[in-house]
């Protein structure tokens, strides 16, 4: 006759690790990368970790506030740029290109980024270097302060272009081919500038259009700096 099974003892499972918002935000990130945002609630959090939702509660209190935590985590990845104004430029790019990869490898945070401004201690570093970036690039003011949130909103919605592919199965090529086809089969006498540029239409990565997009914008800064520069310099001072 067998014997009866005796229950396992709770003391021969693997000891869990602690809770923590450290652990929280690391599961979270886990299941934002292999499942995408929608996945990312409370209650799965709470079955991952192998605890009531309650205790969840004692470290971030709801899903807005994951999802405004979990942001700030990502923009930890960012290194920041001690600002040379010789070399600003080339920081700003730098700064901007790792806040997009930071996105990019987290599908749907950027959907985060778009509708909550930064909050957090690492969001607001990221945003505070770029602020001294344009400053120290002899941008003015009230542009740099513009800037920072038109700069944020091109990085943010190319990550938001990266998502959609991913959720599609589809890559930049893949994209690319379908919009040569579309081109391609235009009737010229409509369409006479689409059926000209269509190689042009096309043409570059992801990377080179970021930094196209973001080099123009800030030629454009630099010509509005240069040009209010001139404006203080030709007004007559008071003779009085």
């Amino acid at each position: 006759m067998d014997s009866p099974v005796r229950p396992r003892s709770t003391r021969a499972r693997p000891a869990k690790p602690p809770l923590s918002e450290d652990l929280i935000l690391d599961t979270a990130l886990r299941i934002l990368r292999e499942e995408g945002l929608e996945a990312v609630t409370m209650r799965r959090l709470a079955t991952e970790l192998d605890t009531g939702p309650a205790s969840l509660y004692v470290y971030i209190s709801g899903r807005q506030e994951l999802r405004e935590a979990m942001l700030d985590r990502v923009a930890r990845m960012v290194d920041l740029e001690e600002a040379d104004p010789a070399r600003w430029r080339e920081q700003l790019h730098r700064l901007v290109k790792q806040t997009l990869t930071a996105m990019e490898a987290h599908p749907g945070i950027a959907e985060v980024a778009v509708a909550n401004p930064p909050s957090g201690e690492h969001g607001l570093q990221v945003a505070d270097n770029l602020l001294a970036l344009l400053l120290a690039g002899g941008i003015t003011a009230q542009d740099a302060a513009w800037a920072c949130d038109i700069i944020m909103l091109i990085a943010t919605a190319s990550a938001v272009e990266t998502a959609v592919y991913q959720q599609r199965d589809m890559n930049e090529t893949e994209f690319h081919d379908r919009l040569h086809t579309v081109f391609a089969s235009l009737p010229a006498a409509r369409y006479p500038h689409l059926t000209a540029l269509s190689a042009e239409m096309i043409n570059g990565d992801g990377d080179q259009r970021f930094h196209f997009a973001i080099d123009t914008f800030l030629d454009g800064l630099v010509a509005r700096a240069e040009r209010a520069r001139a404006g203080s310099a030709n007004v007559p001072r008071d003779a009085g």
